[in-house]
């Protein structure tokens, strides 16, 4: 696996607020006039594989288990580093995703039975020599019971993931499987969106 200098994910539990720093981080390198900065995210909403997650954690399908689900997510990846990711690196770009391999091995430990390390020896076996990992990861820490109160506000339909219970399972699993990966770095998600923005300015100085 190879460490990609140029690639910084943002990660969090859904209502954590990384969609909101990604948007301000957007605004930042536009008012800059960086053209050599691309956003993207996962999963992807364009493979046939996306399109089965989208029916799963809608509730259309109902009978799955959690490891199908994330080797969806995999295949899903695999494609989006093929297509995407490490063309805009060859490019020279700074690449920030929005989910990454992190969210698979977080969300997947909800399975009792599913280590995040056999994730991860899925991600090495599906994506092969393609599999890149980021220099940079951060991850946006929440109470559950606030990032779900984010949620209902946004008054969308609940996902699958998206109970109290689930949600602090991941929390848990996010930070005890992150600190085995080089550059995870916990973000305090608290405080309105510009107080957490400093922060994450401060978190992302070497590519400002």
């Amino acid at each position: 696996m190879v460490t990609e200098r140029n690639f910084v994910v943002f990660e969090g539990i859904d209502g954590s607020g990384k969609g909101t720093q990604i948007e301000m981080l957007k605004d930042y390198f536009q008012k800059k006039q960086r053209t050599d900065v691309v956003f993207t995210f996962e999963h992807t909403r364009e493979s046939h594989w996306s399109q089965k997650i989208e029916e799963i954690l809608s509730g259309k399908i109902t009978d799955f288990s959690l490891r199908d689900l994330q080797l969806l997510y995999i295949l899903d990846r695999k494609e989006h580093i093929e297509k995407f990711i490490k063309p805009q690196l060859k490019k020279g770009s700074l690449v920030f995703c929005d989910r990454y391999f992190l969210s698979t091995l977080a969300y997947g430990s909800l399975d009792k039975s599913l280590h995040w390390k056999t994730l991860l020896d899925y991600h090495k076996q599906i994506i092969g020599k393609d599999f890149i990992l980021p220099a940079k990861t951060l991850f946006f820490d929440v109470s559950p019971d606030i990032a779900l109160g984010r949620i209902e506000k946004r008054g969308e339909e609940k996902t699958y993931f998206e109970t109290l219970e689930r949600q602090k399972l991941v929390r848990e699993a996010y930070l005890n499987i992150g600190r085995h990966f080089q550059g995870f770095e916990v973000v305090d998600g608290n405080g309105t969106p510009q107080e957490v923005f400093e922060k994450t300015k401060v978190s992302l100085a070497e590519y400002l």
